[in-house]
């Protein structure tokens, strides 16, 4: 999945002006797909590894194109992931974003389009993260990756629980040979199950769970200069499973294929990246001369 949680206690989604947005309906700004629920709710509940769908023409097609348009270029104000888990930029102070781009996260998050969500997922407990942690906007640089791992259950300043993660995909003539497609795996991820190519105004929703084990893991190989870019919105409930505290993932979980190889090293980043973000000191001691390229 495209989800690195990048952590800030901020919230981001303000409630008067969801309020706002609330006050007219937001389905204009939709594709067809929102008149077309219990099919696609029998393919949700149906799919394999876990429970998901893939929507094309997810936005409505002028206001996709508008909002594309949009993303503001590589700076400073990005989060930088680089480390041989994951490679990407993030970006979720929405309030800075064009209003047309911004309002994207607080339609999904009104009333409206909640309920829709509740009624295709089977998930009636849904509700918006105010934070939007984790989510916001997504580029893959050449070389990006994002291995294949777990998302954090439990909220570090909510307490809620994730349960429904929405990628919309915003590249333009995306070529699949530069790899970048999200993969959904099996519970003992022994096999890759379900892959949604990069397509512009598709999104892949999917349930998260114990075994929603997921990633974009093959380095991608766009051109320097082209980024893989999405959008991630993520839903969360009142706490759906009862486990001690200790017991929640408050941070992604990651793990190997059968095709990587073993790495006593990359095991040990996979157990920082558990509880914190990995530093450079912790690349000098385990992955000495890293770089995205290798």
């Amino acid at each position: 999945m495209d989800c690195i949680e990048h952590a800030t206690n901020v919230k981001k989604i303000e409630e008067s002006y969801l309020e706002h947005i609330s006050g007219h309906s937001v389905l204009n700004f939709f594709g067809d797909w929102t008149q077309n629920i219990h099919t696609l709710r029998d393919q949700f509940l149906g799919a394999q590894p876990f429970e998901h769908v893939v929507i094309d023409n997810f936005l409505e097609d002028s206001y996709a194109k508008k909002i594309s348009s949009m993303f503001p270029d590589l700076d400073s104000n990005w989060h930088t992931y680089k480390n041989p888990l994951e490679v990407k930029y993030a970006y979720d102070d929405i309030d800075k974003l064009p209003t047309d781009l911004k309002n994207y996260f607080y339609y999904l998050s009104t009333p409206e389009f909640t309920d829709i969500m509740k009624n295709m997922t089977g998930i009636d407990n849904l509700v918006y993260d105010e934070y939007l942690h984790g989510a916001g906007l997504h580029m893959h640089p050449r070389n990006g990756r994002l291995n294949i791992h777990l998302d954090y259950e439990k909220h570090p300043f909510s307490g809620k629980e994730r349960r429904l993660n929405i990628i919309l995909f915003m590249s333009n003539e995306w070529n699949p040979q530069w790899n970048g497609a999200n993969e959904l795996w099996n519970n003992n991820v022994t096999q890759c199950v379900a892959k949604t190519d990069v397509k512009f105004n598709r999104a892949v929703i999917f349930r998260t769970n114990d075994i929603s084990w997921h990633g974009l893991p093959d380095k991608v190989m766009c051109p320097e200069g082209v980024f893989r870019k999405s959008l991630a919105y993520y839903y969360v409930s009142p706490l759906n499973t009862e486990k001690p505290e200790e017991m929640y993932r408050k941070k992604a979980k990651y793990t190997r294929r059968p095709v990587d190889p073993q790495n006593e090293n990359m095991d040990k980043l996979f157990v920082i990246r558990e509880n914190r973000r990995i530093t450079a000191n912790d690349l000098d001691m385990l992955a000495p001369g890293w770089t995205p390229e290798l």
